[in-house]
């Protein structure tokens, strides 16, 4: 939302909302973090692998000016630069792993050996504590070409390929590996493996949240949009990613509860609706995309036609009820990736999932179909906040209906204002393919929900935000400022 600026309660947030959605650790692909950022995960208890380049001496970059490549520099500057990156957060806890590289274009060429060579030195004359690592892969090149490199490393880090893990081992059992990058559709797959062996320590999926970059990354598209990948073709009016398991506005989708589940204790029952194939258009997922899926029970217009709800549980076994009747029962075990998928014709009203051990109902969680949207709900993350001109809060805009209930298709058009000591910084509302201004006083919302972020100025004092909508009740939220 910010692009490249960064505030210390923006860094800050986001190491709370990976901590909520259950990640343990993170790699900070593919370049330095802020020093607030590290102290955020000091203080919250987020694990953190430190990287330092994305490239060595090939360039990468061949759309832009050739100076801004780092390959241009490699030569002169590589140690320099990784050692200060060393040298200025060596003191972090939280801090496990340095990481020397990033799918380096030479990966397979002997001098890429040599460079590794050279930056793990260069990290160990300063620190010893820590491991090196990188994040390789192959695309088609083949994979035990890749030995000497990794002999490089002390951990060796996996970029989409943790399907060659076991063979590895057997080749080379002391490697130690992680999956550096994976598909958020291949979550269980790589949570099995983890879970099963002691030599896979862990999987980082790309990405944990929403970016501004690799436009397209993680879409879905209907029959008749332009098809393929991020990188085959401008996408436009997609300008972001959408791979992450959060989206811009702190929304955890759907993967996010799955990922959740699967590694913790936290969250063992979760349900969403696939979104359901209208007739001449089909729906597509590209390589890091997921089928669009949501927390609603509102589908006008398909009522009789047959929606598929998902049910992600870590009970025995899940039942699921339509108004109150039972419709089935599913296990839920491992064996069927802890999901329970129950195909049902649409009709208004309330879906609800139960998580069930032995035959007793332990937990529910309900979808319940919205009335038209009639007013705006305003929350904020924090209704206090310093007046020293970079403090932010964060506010979730949600329109309902008259029951208080989300309106999950509701995309009315919001309008923002603001007064006393603050600025509005940003707006969102986690749709990438809508192209209004991250910095305006206007955004329509998507699936019901947007977010404002506004900045204290260096005068206390209240700060009043109010958001409304034609057509809907309109909301006002206080915010102080000391």
């Amino acid at each position: 939302m910010f692009g490249a600026a960064a505030y210390d309660r923006a860094e800050e947030r986001k190491v709370e909302l990976l901590k909520q959605a259950g990640f343990n650790a993170v790699r900070t692909a593919h370049n330095i973090p802020s020093e607030a950022f590290l102290d955020a995960c000091d203080r919250l208890g987020l694990l953190v692998i430190d990287e330092a380049f994305d490239g060595w001496r090939e360039m990468k970059t061949t759309f832009t000016p050739i100076e801004y490549d780092y390959s241009t520099l490699f030569d002169v500057w590589w140690k320099t630069d990784v050692q200060a990156m060393v040298k200025r957060d060596r003191n972090h806890p939280s801090i496990i792993m340095w990481s020397i590289g990033n799918e380096i274009i030479e990966r397979t060429k002997p001098e890429a050996v040599e460079s590794a060579r050279k930056l793990a030195n260069a990290v160990r004359e300063i620190d010893l504590t820590r491991p090196v690592t990188s994040g390789m892969t192959t695309w088609g090149q083949g994979w035990e070409i890749f030995d000497p490199l990794m002999a490089e490393h002390d951990v060796c880090g996996y970029n989409y390929q943790l399907h060659e893990a076991k063979s590895d081992h057997v080749r080379v059992p002391s490697r130690i590996i992680y999956q550096s990058e994976s598909y958020p559709k291949d979550a269980f797959f790589c949570w099995n493996l983890v879970d099963s062996f002691n030599y896979i320590i862990g999987d980082f999926v790309w990405t944990a949240i929403d970016y501004l970059g690799e436009s397209g990354i993680g879409r879905w598209y209907y029959e008749g949009d332009v098809p393929g990948e991020h990188w085959e073709r401008d996408l436009f009016p997609w300008h972001a990613s959408y791979c992450g398991d959060i989206d811009f506005t702190g929304w955890r989708k759907p993967i996010s509860h799955y990922r959740n589940l699967l590694y913790n204790d936290t969250e063992k029952l979760y349900m969403a609706v696939r979104e359901p194939e209208q007739e001449g258009s089909k729906i597509f997922t590209t390589m890091w995309g997921t089928w669009p899926k949501w927390e609603s029970w509102t589908w006008p217009g398909d009522e009789g036609q047959d929606i598929e709800v998902e049910v992600y549980s870590k009970y025995e076994k899940v039942r699921l009820y339509l108004n109150e009747e039972l419709l089935g029962e599913r296990i839920t075990d491992r064996e069927s990736e802890f999901k329970a998928i129950f195909t049902l014709p649409y009709q208004a009203g309330e879906i609800k999932a139960v998580g069930m051990m032995g035959e007793k109902e332990i937990e529910t969680t309900l979808l319940k179909t919205a009335g038209n949207p009639s007013q705006i709900k305003l929350t904020a993350d924090r209704t206090s906040i310093n007046a020293d001109g970079q403090d932010l809060s964060f506010i979730t805009v949600e329109i309902t209906d008259n029951n208080g209930l989300l309106t999950p298709n509701a995309n009315n058009r919001l309008n923002f204002e603001i007064e006393g000591p603050g600025t509005i910084i940003g707006i969102a509302n986690g749709d990438i393919k809508d192209i209004d201004r991250y910095v305006s006083n206007s955004r329509k919302a998507f699936h019901g929900r947007a977010m404002a972020v506004v900045k204290s100025d260096d005068t206390a004092g209240d700060i009043l935000l109010k958001v409304n909508s034609e057509g809907l009740k309109g909301a006002t939220l206080i915010l102080k400022t000391f």
